[in-house]
């Protein structure tokens, strides 16, 4: 009898284990979908003004007005079914989407100390020839400024880079205002247009600052040269200068040249403005660097995605331009360290999965995107109101 129950009990602890074996490998392998509704209507935020729908019609076609003002969010897909707090909800009209960035109680640090002095007489004279593109072309300067006051000289407007990638023949003026720069840093360092004629014949010292370079390095071995030159040019102008440990009025009037004396010139200012206005005419816009163009992708060595073709031309492209010193490159890796930007396709996923709609218009605040509109096209099937500098500041808008 004993032996009996024994065996039932056995049984039983079977049957047991068996039923909850089998529930946790249901709940294992069971997928849940989540997909929100479709949205008939957009809200009135995201909507074109009136006056812009004509121009919508002629840039999209009217076939597309029903994809443009009917917005499809793709599933999303869990392992099982989440709460609320775990499971944020993106919709088309969240105001996070376009919410302000916060200063982080960061504040304009550009008002020179108490202890500041007027500069000092100068010692000689700073030419400056910059590299890069613009970006590198405007912090450059501001370093050359800096350093011109470290050194006691007097700056003469840099030029510009002609000899990079994009071959632009641009002078300082016709990108910035020569006359502001100037005025604005008379306080600061002296700087002039044009080296003096009776400096015509003078020897020049061609230097390559050290990158990175700190106060004494300026102040002694760059300095003690004029003891032997009046003019001394600096080869390059990246990255020339340290990044901490400045004195505070050092890196005041770096970016008191940044951001209040290296204005773009009239021209530019009116045509950027021109630009953003008719931009805003559209409501919220995205402006979208891809960075997906032949000179990034030939430096970095990014090829993926692209053909085996086109991997052989950026290749050719890198070991042709002197001044890129890596030359193998293996593309793979270079993309799981993250140095590769966002291909066009995966720039629209990664703003459909934040949740912009649409009918959101982006402007494309870039060059020649390489491949043009066969790697485009992912994009624009996705956000249509794609707009580059040329069609906004076409007549049409």
């Amino acid at each position: 009898m004993q032996k009996r129950r024994w065996n039932e009990v056995g049984l039983m602890r079977k049957v047991l284990s068996c039923a909850i074996c089998t529930i946790a490998m249901m709940s294992l392998l069971s997928v849940h979908l989540h997909r929100f509704p479709h949205h008939s209507k957009l809200s009135d935020p995201y909507r074109l003004p009136n006056p812009q729908i004509e121009i919508r019609d002629k840039i999209l076609g009217k076939e597309q007005e029903q994809r443009w003002t009917r917005e499809f969010i793709p599933p999303n897909v869990s392992l099982g079914p989440l709460s609320s707090q775990q499971f944020p909800v993106w919709r088309p009209n969240c105001p996070i989407l376009w919410k302000p960035v916060t200063n982080r109680d960061y504040m304009p640090c550009t008002q020179p100390t108490p202890n500041y002095t007027a500069p000092p007489e100068s010692r000689g004279y700073l030419l400056a020839h910059t590299n890069g593109g613009l970006n590198q072309m405007r912090a450059g300067i501001c370093d050359m400024v800096a350093i011109a006051r470290i050194i006691n000289a007097t700056l003469v407007v840099p030029e510009l880079d002609k000899k990079s990638y994009w071959q632009d023949s641009s002078n300082f003026s016709d990108v910035f205002n020569e006359d502001h720069f100037i005025n604005a840093l008379a306080n600061d360092v002296k700087v002039i247009k044009k080296l003096p004629e009776e400096m015509g014949g003078a020897p020049i010292a061609i230097k390559y600052f050290k990158s990175w370079s700190g106060m004494d390095y300026y102040q002694e071995e760059i300095s003690s040269m004029w003891a032997d030159y009046k003019v001394i040019q600096a080869g390059k102008t990246d990255s020339r200068l340290a990044n901490n440990n400045l004195p505070a009025d050092i890196q005041k009037l770096r970016c008191r040249a940044c951001y209040e004396a290296l204005c773009f010139a009239p021209q530019i200012e009116a045509m950027g403005k021109l630009l953003v206005d008719r931009m805003r005419s559209y409501g919220t816009y995205i402006a979208l660097h891809l960075r997906y163009e032949k000179d990034i992708l030939a430096f970095t060595g990014c090829t993926h995605g692209l053909s085996s073709v086109e991997a052989d031309e950026l290749k050719k492209i890198r070991d042709a331009n002197d001044k890129w010193k890596v030359k193998d490159i293996d593309p793979r890796e270079q993309r799981s360290k993250g140095f590769c930007p966002l291909t066009p396709k995966e720039a629209a996923i990664f703003l459909s999965a934040l949740g912009y709609p649409s009918n959101t218009p982006i402007y494309i605040a870039a060059g020649d995107i390489y491949g043009g509109d066969s790697y485009m096209g992912d994009l624009r099937s996705r956000y249509p109101m794609l707009m580059s500098k040329v069609r906004v500041s076409n007549a049409l808008l």
